[in-house]
């Protein structure tokens, strides 16, 4: 999938999204941990906050593959009015690519359920200040020049953004699809559509049902005689 640059809404590509994860996983120090986290976010297009917070009692490994992520409510997210289950804690499909990363950084770490699954390698908390660094570090090495110029993928959670787009640009598209998405990035459905209005295929005049929609609109029949009042006596 190719960046998508229209009206003003830029979204990495997936290869520009990847060789963002294979340049973190690549330093030397803390590479592996920046990479597991970058790719939470790419991946289950999970916010930064919520990434930090992981915990890996919120990895839900089943064997039949469908695994999930637990994802507990921050601050920001309780503080969003377009949020309909903000503060309630979501499952999100975890991929088995992530569920990998995941599991890979658990037994290097030799973590326990109540552990943060990303910290330093020195073993303090990875923190925003560092991942920015790291971030704006990657999109320098890995962006052209005349992207750099642009806000594409300016921020971390340009990251959580591609994932949402590429979610909604493959499905059908559905009142159901759309929900579906929604409730897995923790957002409205009014605001999904409203911010990623240029992920939605727009129907055709000919693909609405205009006989469907009219008899849906229609009024009731009305009796063509009038209906008599009572007299007040």
């Amino acid at each position: 999938m190719a960046a998508v640059v229209t009206e003003g809404t830029f979204h990495l590509s997936d290869r520009q999204c990847f060789a963002i994860l294979d340049w973190a996983g690549e330093q030397p120090q803390d590479g592996l941990v920046l990479r597991a986290f970058l790719a939470s976010i790419a991946l289950a297009a999970l916010r930064p906050e919520e990434a930090l917070a992981l915990r890996v009692r919120d990895v839900e490994l089943a064997e039949d593959g469908a695994s999930w992520l637990l994802v507990h409510p921050q601050a920001q997210e309780r503080r969003e009015k377009d949020s309909d289950r903000a503060g309630a804690v979501r499952r999100v499909p975890l991929c088995r690519d992530l569920a990998a990363i995941l599991t890979e950084e658990t037994i290097r770490r030799d973590l326990h359920p109540e552990d943060a699954i990303f910290a330093l390698d020195d073993g303090r908390p990875l923190t925003a200040e560092v991942y920015r660094k790291v971030w704006r570090e990657a999109r320098a090495a890995v962006l052209q020049a005349h992207e750099l110029d642009s806000p594409l993928g300016r921020h971390v959670s340009a990251l959580r953004d591609a994932r949402i787009a590429a979610w909604l640009q493959n499905g059908d598209q559905t009142a159901a699809h759309i929900l579906a998405v929604a409730e897995c990035a923790g957002m409205s459905a009014p605001r999904l559509a409203e911010r990623f209005a240029s992920c939605l295929r727009k129907p055709t005049r000919d693909e609405i049902l205009w006989d469907r929609l009219e008899a849906a609109l229609a009024l009731p029949a009305l009796s063509s005689q009038p209906t008599p009042t009572a007299r007040r006596s």
